[in-house]
């Protein structure tokens, strides 16, 4: 608990602009802040939050039309490009509100005692910092806190860049009391995001809900720094997140639920089965999406046969590359043998092939463009859809290194270099041409 004698502190949750080529609403929400959202409040802070990318709100007040799942697109609007990504020949833009909109927002809210921004992916830095500058605009004397994935791995970027008054690097639950105690002379002692459920209704409208059912990954794979930033698995009970999904469909009217967990079907009899039989149980008729991708393995054909009956809707695993010795130096997470047993127990339990999709790594360092299309022909001949994923090197994974000996740019000092569209680490043969055609591809009927 806080022990202040006055008020309670109201803190303002900010989602920043996004800065970048391209960007869609595909059931994206910050999960990171929302858990903190709820997490402050269960201490007793007052919290409101603003989401610049502005749930699709366009200057006319018009909301841009959405898929019947709840996805759809940001308003975006061209800006100039920063000196790093001049010879970039791609359109950058400014994905969410209007400045002028955005303010109007803030203005009609309580003058906030902290403002805490999210920063999350290392190449959306610049919209961060024009976040942070327009903060500082609205309430120059209200302190800024940063803090999510850019401020832990690019700390001294992130320092020099954002200029906020505090980072809160790790975990928001370690790093953030201490923050707040210099703050407000108060101890707060705040839950893990395994522990609270996401504070969705902070949101004065949805077009769909997210879940996070726990945190962390057993996996470590070379290409990812959740592991080391989260080596433990921990999730939530499992009527904890019934609980959580009940609410979400009727207290907020949501239809559609996405999972965004690293390990959602890992140990399946422990954890989601128990959570779909409990959602059937309550007779909640839901469309369930697992946009991130999702690890082979563990499916088997009771669990194919619940999701089918509790109303999953996209189905994404992620098996990265189709090449045997690639995989094994990634990680070993899943081989082509999974995916056509995972794909067996899908189709048994009703969902038909075209609607698997597939994600492959593209732009690995040393990965040649005729081994991306021999990942995409091997996944089609399986009869699930290829998507390639364009890789991004992040800072402290095992694969850092080797990125860095394959870059064709100074990421190293310029995370905007690390934006996956450019293909950062890709060989000669993976030019945007090609990687056009092995997209065009993908989308082909087997």
């Amino acid at each position: 608990m806080v022990n202040i004698n006055l008020r309670m502190p109201r803190l303002l949750l900010v989602n920043p602009w996004i800065f970048d080529f391209a960007a869609c609403d595909f059931w994206l929400k910050p999960m990171g802040l929302l858990a903190l959202g709820s997490a402050l409040r269960d201490a007793g802070f007052d919290i409101d939050l603003v989401d610049l990318t502005g749930a699709s709100a366009a200057p006319d007040g018009k909301i841009h039309k959405r898929r019947p799942d709840g996805r759809g697109k940001f308003y975006a609007e061209e800006i100039e490009k920063p000196a790093p990504l001049q010879g970039v020949k791609r359109k950058y833009k400014r994905y969410g509100l209007l400045p002028a909109a955005a303010a109007q927002v803030l203005k009609e809210l309580p003058r906030p005692d902290a403002i805490l921004m999210a920063a999350t992916l290392t190449y959306w830095s610049l919209g961060y910092a024009s976040t942070a500058q327009f903060l500082r605009q609205s309430f120059p004397q209200t302190p800024l806190i940063a803090g999510g994935l850019y401020v832990t791995v690019c700390a001294g970027h992130a320092r020099e860049n954002l200029h906020a008054d505090f980072l809160c690097e790790g975990d928001y639950e370690t790093g953030l009391p201490p923050v707040l105690k210099k703050i407000f002379g108060a101890r707060v002692s705040l839950p893990g995001p395994e522990q609270v459920r996401l504070a969705l209704d902070l949101y004065p409208r949805l077009d769909y809900g997210v879940l996070l059912t726990g945190r962390g990954c057993p996996f470590r794979c070379k290409y990812c720094v959740g592991w080391k930033l989260h080596p433990v698995l921990r999730r939530k009970p499992v009527a904890f997140v019934v609980e959580e999904i009940a609410w979400q469909a009727k207290a907020l009217g949501l239809k559609n639920l996405a999972f965004y967990d690293d390990a959602l079907i890992l140990e399946p009899e422990q954890h989601i089965m128990p959570i779909l039989e409990g959602v059937l149980c309550a007779g909640l008729a839901l469309n369930f999406h697992v946009p991130n991708g999702i690890h082979l393995k563990p499916m088997n054909a009771e669990l194919a046969r619940l999701m089918k009956r509790s109303g999953f809707k996209t189905i994404r695993f992620g098996l990265e590359t189709a090449d045997a010795k690639r995989q094994e130096e990634l990680g070993a997470k899943a081989g082509l043998d999974d995916l056509e047993a995972a794909l067996g127990h899908l189709e048994k339990a009703g969902f038909r092939g075209d609607e698997i999709i597939v994600y492959l790594l593209a732009g690995l360092p040393g990965q040649t463009a005729r081994e991306v299309e021999r990942d995409v022909l091997a996944v089609k001949k399986l009869g699930a859809r290829p998507s390639l994923s364009e890789y991004s090197p992040i800072p402290g994974t095992d694969l850092w290194q080797e990125s860095l000996a394959a870059a064709r740019y100074d990421f190293e000092n310029e995370p905007l270099l690390q934006n996956c569209s450019l293909l950062p680490c890709g060989d000669p043969s993976l030019n945007p041409r090609e990687f056009s055609r092995l997209k065009s591809l993908c989308r082909q009927p087997a």
